[in-house]
């Protein structure tokens, strides 16, 4: 999978996702088998003349090329109009490219996930921040694909309020670990381990068995059904998990935070995200994550700047230029 990462400053985002692409086969038992790596697959595309960002992960086509071709030929078609929001142009976009992948394919590819990025018409005085959005397809059919704003709200009547940092998606274990301090999958597994599955044959929750222990040697009372039991788990797992043990205070960006320290930043966390995929020594299989990182960076009145690949890897070298 790719990793993709975005920076945002009040006056400037960053971009930088790898370009690599694995070509895997399911079997009949549902079961992922490496075919192929393509090294240095478009990923990260400027639009609208360099006036907006695009970078994408998960499928490599929606019918008629790559996912680039697509960005490219609607934008080719409908660019970023004068005076046009970023959301705007990424609700017609969203429109654009579901339609296409139904008429060509007959259902949405999953997953696909688009992350949108520039600046909002200037105003009167001053510098709008950028604002990023994101277009998603879920594995998951029942969630909605409309987009949706990235760290910043749209409050009716209140104009947009923004936050400043780090987006990523795609492969985001490493990274998330870095950034937030833990494995982000670990809500999913506390939820699992408190209030159980829905599986039939699956074994109860903690908080269910604790219900059922409490029904069995407390004080004589009315009985909780088996179904009652299961709802209280849920209703207290989620209380659990909205507790905070799981999420990090936003920090606001330092002063002192510029440009150059954003596209570096960048970087590393691309190379956090290297080094799991591909050096632990739990991984198994092919390579995932890897190839040449492609970098840009968007700043007001100018188009979008791409920098020189930069290669991920580790190697280590002896004085004598071999390995330790």
């Amino acid at each position: 999978m790719t990793i993709d990462i975005a920076f945002k400053t009040p006056d400037a985002l960053v971009f930088a996702t790898d370009g690599l692409a694995t070509v895997m086969e399911v079997d009949a038992r549902g079961q992922e088998r490496f075919l192929s790596n393509m090294a240095n697959v478009e990923k990260l595309v400027p639009l609208s003349g360099g006036r907006l960002l695009a970078m994408f992960n998960g499928v490599g086509s929606i019918g008629g090329g790559t996912v680039a071709t697509s960005l490219r030929a609607f934008d080719d078609r409908a660019p970023l109009k004068e005076g046009e929001s970023v959301g705007h142009y990424a609700k017609r976009l969203h429109t654009a490219l579901e339609t296409q992948a139904l008429r060509r394919l007959g259902t949405l590819p999953r997953p696909f996930h688009l992350i949108l990025g520039g600046f909002a018409p200037r105003p009167a005085e001053g510098v709008e921040p950028p604002s990023l959005w994101s277009i998603q397809w879920s594995v998951n059919s029942s969630i909605p694909t409309t987009p949706s704003p990235l760290l910043h709200t749209e409050e009716e009547g209140g104009g947009e309020r923004h936050r400043f940092g780090v987006h990523y998606a795609g492969v985001t274990e490493a990274v998330a670990r870095f950034v937030e301090g833990y494995d982000p999958v670990l809500p999913e597994r506390l939820a699992v381990l408190l209030a159980g599955t829905d599986a039939e044959d699956g074994p109860p929750g903690l908080l269910e068995q604790l219900a059922q222990e409490a029904r069995r040697t407390g004080v004589p009372a009315e009985p909780l059904s088996n179904e009652q039991a299961s709802t209280l788990a849920r209703r207290y797992a989620r209380r659990v998990l909205r507790a905070g043990f799981f999420s990090s205070p936003q920090e606001p960006l330092s002063e002192h935070f510029s440009l150059q320290a954003a596209v570096d930043y960048c970087v590393f966390l691309a190379q956090c995200a290297y080094a799991r995929e591909n050096l632990s020594p739990t991984r198994r299989g092919a390579p995932r994550v890897g190839s040449t990182l492609q970098v840009a960076y968007l700043i007001p009145d100018r188009p979008a700047h791409l920098l020189a690949g930069i290669r991920l890897g580790v190697r280590l070298q002896g004085m004598d230029g071999g390995l330790p």
